[in-house]
């Protein structure tokens, strides 16, 4: 008899993750989600629609310079953003370019052609964070650019007290 599990390439007796952390960085964690990664039709049209826009930018640039990822829990607004950070930083992942494992998954020659520009012509420095998770830590209420700026200084590996990071810039 012939079972499912014989049929498909995957496998499906190693535990899936329920939540996709965009910043859980771990190699082997990242590998799977880019390599197992499902776009529908309309995420391959958001992701165009975006890439689109970000490979326009240099020739037009105006003022809406961000970008709002928005849906219902489960929906796939995590592994959108992570995808979007890694391809766009087009880190390597297990010795291959993000851009190329993420652009298997989508099969999208017009994807494919926004983000070969975008690599070659803009380098990008991504940082992801969970704005819960940061905004959790601290006791008062802290604004997002601050948040986001603490951030920055921990990626650039300076200290995330403001008086000691300006003196480490400084130096």
């Amino acid at each position: 008899m012939t079972r499912i599990a014989d049929l498909l390439d995957r496998d499906f007796s190693r535990p899936i993750e329920e939540i996709i952390k965009v910043n859980n960085d771990d190699e082997d964690t990242v590998y799977t989600e880019l390599t197992e990664y499902v776009a529908t039709g309309r995420i391959k049209t958001e992701y165009e629609r975006l890439f689109s826009a970000m490979a326009a930018a240099p020739k037009s640039p105006n003022e809406g310079v961000g970008v709002w990822i928005s849906g219902f829990f489960g929906s796939g607004k995590s592994s959108f953003a992570k995808n979007l950070g890694y391809v766009l930083a087009n880190r390597t992942v297990r010795s291959t370019p993000a851009s190329s494992l993420f652009l298997k998954q989508v099969e999208s020659h017009r994807v494919s052609e926004y983000v070969q520009f975008l690599n070659q012509a803009v380098p990008y420095e991504i940082f992801m964070f969970d704005v819960q998770v940061d905004l959790s830590v601290q006791t008062n209420a802290e604004q997002i650019a601050e948040v986001m700026y603490r951030v920055l200084l921990r990626n650039l590996d300076y200290a995330e007290d403001y008086d000691i990071s300006e003196l480490e810039i400084e130096l």
